[in-house]
């Protein structure tokens, strides 16, 4: 089963979620991704939540099916080794702090001296230039400073973080995107690109229409709940049983349907709601009208109205609920990745399915260092590889013992 990246070799130097999530979807779909981590305990992911027998759970979603191997790039021998490595690679991912790679030695500028079509993407929180370029950053920090904060929550409550980590996936996403681009663009030119991918840039490309509102007319849009400031009603609102249903309103012929699926013609022939400006004008008085009617209801009774009239909701399920939903099972959405050591976890896969490729159900997550030996004697004399990482793998496993008795 051939896969659309298949012959691309990743270098990644990622940790924590935004690098991993850009670098997993190069592997997913063929790239071989050797994940290079600094010795002697790698990414910090790696002792996170959900720890089996010494191995990670968190870490086995985010770098399942790439290769693991510890390079210290202040030893000179090791970075000597890594040059070799480069020269057969496509691109490199980091998401360090600006300046990291530099100091390092290894700036985009010397990368290229090595390799002229080699791409580097380096993923970080503001940009690789600019004031805020050194600041530390994390998903939370850049959902409150790109002020996807502000507009998330309900009105006059104290603002809220997303329920997942946007930004990290954004990043991660964007990351992703510019790394094939610039690859396909090496191909035909023999030249790479240096990537720069900001996690502030993303939130704000995903607030594009609430920035657009507010550089035009200079009204700061605020929190709206559930809701959505151009139309209503848009929300969950809950039902008999107990369980909410979110509804999307959002064009007039969706509000005449929807009014014809709760037998409420009354609000289908009220000129005073015809229009999403209306029904928007009167949001308050549009979801007290809704909450009150679903209240009535038993959820599968309004689901199975809102499916025959054709409107767009959905259950607000929980976790339990997805995992047993029957579109998830459908899509085999769900994958087990399994450590060398016979542990396995079941994580989620790639949201991407392409025609004639099977969606793989097999992964392997491996421990630190895993392939390091297999790797570098590639590119270098094999007794010297294991001369220079025996001692490092040594004391690589000594130390994680010592630490965490793994």
């Amino acid at each position: 089963m051939s896969k659309p990246l298949e012959g691309f070799r990743i270098l990644d130097f990622t940790q924590f979620m935004s690098g991993p999530m850009c670098t997993l979807l190069l592997s997913d779909f063929g790239a071989e991704v050797i994940k290079i981590e600094n010795p002697p305990l790698g990414d910090a992911t790696r002792y996170g939540a959900i720890v089996d027998n010494g191995v990670s759970g968190h870490f086995a979603t985010r770098n399942r099916g790439k290769k693991s191997i510890v390079m210290n790039m202040k030893d000179e021998k090791q970075k000597e080794l890594f040059l070799e490595l480069l020269k057969t690679a496509d691109a490199v991912v980091e998401n360090y702090k600006p300046g990291t790679m530099e100091k390092f030695g290894l700036s985009f500028e010397k990368m290229q001296e090595v390799n002229p079509k080699i791409v580097l993407t380096s993923i970080s929180g503001y940009g690789q230039e600019g004031p805020y370029a050194s600041h530390g950053a994390f998903d939370q920090t850049i959902q409150a400073e790109s002020g996807v904060m502000s507009v998330t929550g309900f009105p006059g409550t104290d603002p809220v973080k997303c329920g997942v980590p946007i930004a990290d996936y954004c990043g991660g996403l964007c990351g992703c995107i510019g790394t094939l681009m610039a690859m396909l663009e090496a191909q035909r030119t023999g030249h790479g690109r240096h990537v720069d991918v900001s996690m502030m840039d993303a939130m704000i490309f995903c607030l594009e229409n609430s920035m657009t509102t507010y550089l035009r007319n200079g009204v700061i849009p605020e929190q709206t709940g559930n809701g959505y400031a151009s139309s209503a009603p848009i929300g969950a609102y809950k039902c008999r049983d107990g369980v909410p249903l979110m509804i999307s309103v959002s064009t007039d012929s969706l509000w005449q349907s929807f009014c014809r699926a709760v037998d409420r013609p009354d609000w289908a022939a009220d000129e005073s709601l015809a229009t999403m400006t209306q029904r928007a004008n009167r949001r308050a008085e549009v979801d007290a009208m809704v909450a009150e009617l679903f209240s009535h209801y038993d959820s599968e009774e309004l689901a199975r109205r809102m499916q025959e009239a054709k409107m767009v909701y959905g259950k607000v399920n929980n976790l339990a609920a997805v995992a047993e939903h029957p579109q998830v099972a459908f899509r085999k959405t769900m994958v087990n990745a399994s450590y060398p050591n016979g542990v396995s976890f079941t994580v989620p896969g790639s949201p991407i399915l392409m025609s004639g490729m099977e969606r793989q159900m097999e992964y392997e997550a491996v421990p630190l260092g895993y392939n390091t030996i297999e790797v570098l004697k590639e590119v270098a004399d094999e007794d010297k590889v294991h001369e220079i990482f025996d001692p490092v793998l040594k004391n690589v496993e000594e130390t994680i013992k010592t630490r965490y008795g793994k």
